[in-house]
């Protein structure tokens, strides 16, 4: 062979590589790109960087039924051809271009620009720019609802032939990795963004979004509002009607709610039933009028049960605006939430903005959660008395908030505790306490008396902070405590108003101090429901008689109500305590119809009992 035989050769071979290390190079890219034009784009560049002979590469990315294409991007020499460029799928007036059949076939296709038919309406303008041949790379997947195509021009016919197709298609095979990447960060992407039954924003999103707003606003000292929606009787639907229907009464709210609201404002799903929609530049005056449209639009919106009936729901709506309701998201956030709850408080089915009470329960929650974060909610203990003959029998725990002007009532805090979801918290720093004062009254005097502790159902549904108590009783209270023939010296309290109607749910709430072997107070009864059946259906030891009902001993009515009640303690076998006992004539009425024990006032007013000093007051001081 010829030095000139060898030279065709020779130059083939450094096309090759050239393409090849720019089509390498291109590979860095395509893991950076976030979707189909950002991966594709390179792929393109880096051809017609790669040589001289290539005079144009462009691409289209579209969806599968579309029938018209036009470029979407294109580079090289013969941009101005590719502008220009309308292809058409229509088969029966001119045969599919070679970008058509490689998205038809989903295979490359290579074409002459001077024999294809399809280029005769192109033919002579592609020629004027040089181009001689074709080839198409399809990518993409009809089953993604894309798809798109890659065209590279040559200025010489047999260009691709003498190359060969293993530099193109080995990055085709990369960059439809790639893509297919992108697709699938894409749907994680929605996934981690929108709500799966209503396409509304989630609650991450809504969030994120909130924050944006909120920096804007501050910036240019502008409004904006918040609205926090809570489906009334949401539980009774969805346990009425089906899941089913509950999950469409949702995704009908979701709609009525991008429906309703204006253009630019957001909606999202909070969480469960309730929605939050974001009002850009909205203030107090707008956003209590969208409120309203709102809960209007949703009073009058018809939902299809089961079976074909149409029902109606209703919710209610809390506002807040910024900067009026305060200066942070998560300040505005809770003044609608406080909102929320009063128009739920005040009957549903309204909007409402935190009044001063609501506002004067948050500042209340604030100062509940920095007592508990610095150890100043402390229990006080009132002795609970055997009417008899006067003995102190047991004591009961209760919270107080030890500040620097004095002492707070639990009457002060508990509504706000409980809105804000932070009795679990409180109830288990109580009987953390309750439970080392037994542990160093009894090292220091022997067997303690009982003490009682109120528990909530908020506690008792958290079992982590269960189990850690039952352990801490268990390690810090002294052997008689995992002794079953003796008594625990712990006895706690539930309110029966927590647990109405489904006392299997109550047993199986109560199970752990039950097989403990922890006994059971009820507390308040007399006020309320008052339901006989919790007296027959769970193993009480004791039921406190509410103050409102012992207060009418010296009714008639009254005294038969107490004595009829204490002659069924006596058949049930527990024991009755009279709470709220104020003067002498109330505790000798009570001791004549044979109530067991009482407490109040009369006898002993609650005090700290252990290391009062450390509070900076005597423990006649620290009474309240």
């Amino acid at each position: 062979m010829t030095a000139s035989d060898a030279r065709p050769g020779m130059l083939v071979q450094a096309e090759r590589e050239a393409v090849t290390a720019a089509l390498l190079q291109a590979t860095g890219h395509l893991a950076q790109g976030q979707d189909a034009e950002a991966i594709l784009r390179p792929f393109c560049e880096a051809l017609v960087a790669a040589s001289s002979h290539i005079r144009l590469a462009w691409m289209w990315l579209g969806t599968p039924d579309t029938t018209i294409i036009r470029p979407t991007y294109a580079v090289g020499p013969a941009r101005e051809y590719a502008q220009a460029l309308v292809l058409g799928a229509d088969q029966a007036t001119r045969p599919l271009s070679p970008g058509l059949r490689a998205l038809a076939t989903g295979r490359p296709v290579m074409a002459t620009v001077r024999s294809d038919p399809a280029f005769a309406p192109w033919r002579d303008e592609a020629l004027r720019h040089g181009l001689e041949v074709t080839a198409s790379f399809p990518f993409g997947e009809a089953g993604d609802g894309k798809q798109g195509v890659v065209a590279v021009y040559a200025d010489e016919a047999d260009y691709f032939a003498r190359l060969g197709w293993g530099p193109f298609v080995a990055f085709q095979h990369l960059a439809q990795v790639a893509l297919t990447q992108a697709a699938l960060r894409e749907r994680l992407n929605i996934i981690a963004t929108f709500d799966s039954l209503t396409g509304l924003l989630n609650r991450g999103a809504m969030q994120d979004a909130l924050e944006r707003v909120h920096g804007e606003a501050r910036r240019r000292h502008e409004t904006y509002g918040v609205l926090l929606l809570d489906i009334d009787r949401f539980k009774l639907i969805n346990d009425g009607y089906g899941h089913g229907v509950g999950d469409a009464v949702i995704r009908g709210m979701a709609r009525i709610l991008e429906g309703s609201l204006r253009p630019g404002d957001r909606a999202g799903r909070w969480g469960g039933e309730e929605f939050l929609c974001l009002l850009p530049g909205a203030d107090q005056a707008t956003a209590t009028a969208i409120a309203e449209r709102l809960r209007a639009d949703i009073m009058h919106h018809p939902f299809v049960a089961s079976g074909g009936r149409i029902m109606y729901a209703t919710a209610s709506l809390g506002v807040a605006c910024f900067p009026a309701d305060g200066g942070s998201v998560q300040a505005l956030l809770n003044h609608a939430d406080m909102g929320l709850y009063e128009a739920k408080r005040d009957g549903r089915n309204r909007v409402a903005r935190a009044s001063d009470r609501g506002r004067s329960l948050f500042a209340t929650a604030q100062q509940l959660e920095a007592a508990l974060t610095s150890g100043r909610v402390r229990p006080a203990y009132q002795p609970i008395v055997a009417l008899s003959d006067g003995r102190i029998m047991a004591k009961e725990a209760l919270a107080r908030i030890v500040t620097a002007q004095g002492v707070l009532e639990a009457e002060h805090f508990i509504e706000a505790a409980d809105r804000f979801q932070w009795l679990h918290r409180l109830d288990h720093d109580m009987i953390c306490q309750v439970i080392e004062h037994c542990a160093a009254v009894r090292k220091a005097q022997g067997m303690p008396t009982a003490y009682f502790v109120n528990v909530s159902t908020d506690l008792l549904h958290h079992a982590e902070r269960v189990q850690d108590l039952l352990e801490r009783i268990t390690r810090t209270t002294m052997p008689c405590c995992t002794d079953a023939d003796t008594e625990k010296p712990l006895v706690i309290e539930i309110t029966e108003g927590q647990f109405l109607g489904d006392f299997d749910a109550v047993r199986r709430t109560l199970a752990p101090f039950l097989s403990f072997g922890i006994r059971l107070a009820l507390d308040d009864f007399g006020n309320g429901y008052s339901s006989i059946r919790y007296l027959t259906e769970l193993p009480f030891a004791f039921v406190k008689l509410d103050k409102t009902l012992v207060n009418r001993v010296q009714t008639v009515q009254g005294r038969r109500i107490l004595r009829g009640l204490q002659d069924l303690a006596r058949d049930l076998g527990f024991r009755t305590i009279a709470e709220g006992v104020e003067d002498e004539a109330c505790a000798d009425a009570l001791a004549a119809l044979g109530v067991d024990w009482a407490q109040g006032h009369y006898f002993a007013s609650p005090r700290f009992e252990d290391a009062p000093e450390a509070l900076g007051k005597s423990p006649d001081d620290a009474a309240s």
